[in-house]
């Protein structure tokens, strides 16, 4: 955590932190962005955010990420292919890990978001 990190900015960083160890793995689905660009999910961008800017920056910087993860979204469910610039992900994804699904990357957007 940066020298500026505040209680409420460690409380933010442990609870995304829970979310992504006991939540994540059992939702059933990963998040689009990460589905469509191959980069980090939108609660990897939130912990790295905080944790690097503070809480206030990093929500700010948070909110940007989750209006270009509901675009990818949409150009998901609009049958969009992924960008240029991201190469397939090869790993299984792991919210999957315990179904052995393959997701981000896989042949259907059926196995990354349970909205088709």
């Amino acid at each position: 955590m940066p020298e500026h990190s505040t209680s409420a900015a460690s409380a933010a960083v442990a609870a995304i932190g829970a979310y992504q160890r006991y939540v994540s793995p059992y939702k059933g689905f990963c998040c689009a962005h990460r589905a469509r660009t191959g980069h980090a999910s939108c609660s990897q961008f939130a912990r790295r955010a905080i944790e690097r800017c503070g809480l206030l920056a990093g929500l700010s910087l948070l909110r940007r990420r989750l209006l270009t993860c509901a675009a990818s979204y949409q150009a998901l469910m609009a049958g969009g292919q992924k960008s240029s610039d991201a190469g397939p992900l090869n790993e299984p994804c792991p919210l999957f890990t315990l179904r052995n699904a393959k997701c981000c990357g896989g042949t259907s957007l059926a196995s990354c978001w349970p909205f088709v």
